[in-house]
């Protein structure tokens, strides 16, 4: 009899086959379901190495595919994402408008246009919708056009109705709306359009002539999200209603507390809040909606060691180039030197594996080759990397799929712009 009794106890005591998730202790790593991670484990000690701060650093890896969750570190901390808040702003344009929206720009006509003097006898109206890369050749293109219905001279003002930004590549941030109609008047009189009055802003009146319509929200996505771009990002945010409507967006719709994020800025620049699996969740609902409409991430993310952009020099190991697709986060003064990197890595072993890794008080470009390293090791430890999302860049075109449609009188025509 003493002997059945012992067999159970013998048995409680051997260790499960399967762990269960565990609270980690402060300052350690929980490796999930699958037990300690060598990739973690050497990141985790690399980072003690160097005198760091385990608080000031989360982590969270999990299938894309089951949501088996393989190792997080501070998953319920929130951090500052930098770069990649992009992502929820990316998420919530697509749920506003679709991947194929395209942002209009209309030009009118507000007085009679003399073909003897080819003069425009009143104000040339722009009408914006916050079109984030209206840039020189956008408008070298419409002055084109301007011209061929006649027009090379306007005797009243440059009117801007509505939200107009010039996009002018280089800027930190989002040019002022004032900035903006100067320099389209500069480019427009370069192109050949003489404007004797002032600039102004106003109502919308007057004749249609043209309408400038953007890339694909799809492409102008990728281009922000590839180039971190601080100056696209700012316009699509205020497209949408500004910061708030990103944070709104976020708690109603994915279901996220008000103690896991803060949208501050839709560029991610300054202060904002996150944490890594309030990211997990944006990063599942982005690839959700893009899913629904026959896209993969590598539509609006960059692949790592192949895009044009800042994911261009990192993770382009022969074993691994190709196989990466996320965003990085950098802010040198914020939080004292963040780093962040969110994505997903396609593995052999595991398939395609989500992580999230957020870095903050320290050297910004020593983070990025640890986050570099580390995501090399797991992908390695998984099997190696399943093939190549792409091999060419797909920011690397010399054409723009920018659009003109010309209304002259009752007549309408569309031609494709071409220019670089």
């Amino acid at each position: 009899m003493k002997k059945l009794l012992v067999l159970p106890l013998l048995v409680l005591l051997l260790p499960a086959p399967v762990r269960e998730p565990v609270t980690a202790a402060p300052g350690e790593a929980n490796f999930g379901e699958q037990g300690p991670l060598p990739a973690l484990a050497d990141y985790v000690n690399t980072i003690r190495a160097r005198g760091q701060s385990l608080d000031h650093q989360g982590v969270l890896i999990e299938s894309l595919e089951t949501g088996q969750l393989f190792a997080q570190h501070n998953a319920d901390v929130t951090f500052n994402p930098a770069s990649v808040m992009k992502l929820a702003t990316s998420l919530v344009a697509l749920a506003a408008h679709g991947p194929d929206y395209r942002y209009r720009t209309n030009i009118l006509a507000d007085g009679p246009i003399d073909p003897a003097t080819r003069a425009l006898e009143g104000d040339l109206v722009v009408e914006g919708s916050a079109d984030p890369m209206f840039s020189l050749a956008d408008a070298q293109a419409v002055a084109t056009e301007i011209s061929r219905l006649g027009v090379s001279r306007v005797r009243g003002a440059l009117r801007i109705a509505g939200p107009f930004y010039y996009f002018a590549n280089g800027y930190r941030s989002n040019l002022s709306l004032e900035t903006s109609a100067n320099k389209l008047r500069a480019a427009l009189q370069r192109a050949g359009i003489s404007i004797e009055g002032d600039t102004i802003s106003g109502e919308k009146s007057g004749t249609l002539l043209l309408s400038h319509y953007s890339e694909p929200l799809v492409s102008l996505l990728l281009y922000q999200n590839a180039h971190s771009s601080n100056a696209v990002a700012e316009v699509v945010g205020a497209s949408l209603g500004g910061p708030q409507a990103i944070h709104d967006y976020l708690v109603k719709e994915l279901g996220l507390s008000e103690s896991e994020i803060f949208v501050g800025r839709a560029s991610g620049l300054d202060f904002n809040r996150i944490t890594p699996r309030a990211t997990m969740k944006v990063l599942r609902a982005l690839f959700k909606i893009l899913g629904e409409h026959a896209l993969k991430p590598e539509d609006v993310m960059a692949v790592a060691g192949v895009d044009s952009g800042t994911l261009r020099g990192r993770l382009g190991r022969e074993d691994v180039r190709g196989t990466v697709i996320a965003k990085t986060g950098t802010l040198v003064t914020i939080d004292n030197g963040v780093s962040t990197l969110v994505g997903v890595a396609y593995t052999r072993a595991r398939g395609p594996l989500l992580f999230a890794v957020f870095n903050s008080g320290g050297n910004v470009y020593a983070y990025r080759r640890l986050q570099d390293q580390f995501i090399e090791q797991l992908i390695a430890q998984e099997g190696g990397g399943s093939s190549a999302r792409r091999s060419e860049d797909a920011l690397a075109r010399d054409t723009r799929n920018t659009i003109l449609q010309v209304f002259a009188g009752a007549e309408m025509r569309s031609v494709e712009e071409t220019a670089e």
